[in-house]
């Protein structure tokens, strides 16, 4: 009977530490992820001439952001929640910067953002 009750106690101490672990499982995202918030994306002007730069920032929290940004025309400079735009010599109007957050569970936000680029007379 002594022997039973300690076998009883082993196995059922066994079967609760394996409930536990399991439940603590640190690469199961939806215990430990946090959300992937992208709070805005902006920039220093709204309108540049030719020949000007304007920067565009992206605010996100999450876990491991990375950034990736798209413009319709011209050239994009930096990395990471911060780049510098230049327009193309030969466009005008309206060009759209994209930027895509995405964190380390592989979640992913899209924000854009026109600027009117004017042509120099």
């Amino acid at each position: 009977m002594k022997t039973l009750k300690i076998i009883s106690i082993i196995s059922l101490s066994v079967i609760l530490a394996i409930v536990c672990y399991s439940c603590d499982d640190p690469d199961d995202p939806d215990i430990n992820q946090n959300d992937l918030i992208y709070t805005s994306l902006t920039a220093d002007k709204d309108s540049i001439d030719v020949g000007e730069t304007i920067t565009f920032y992206a605010t996100a929290s999450g876990d491991k952001i990375t950034y990736f940004w798209t413009a319709s025309a011209g050239v994009l400079l930096g990395s990471g929640n911060e780049v510098t735009f230049t327009p193309s010599p030969c466009i005008f109007g309206d060009i759209l910067i994209t930027c895509t957050v995405e964190d380390k569970y592989e979640n992913s936000l899209t924000k854009d953002v026109e600027v009117y680029v004017r042509e120099i007379e």
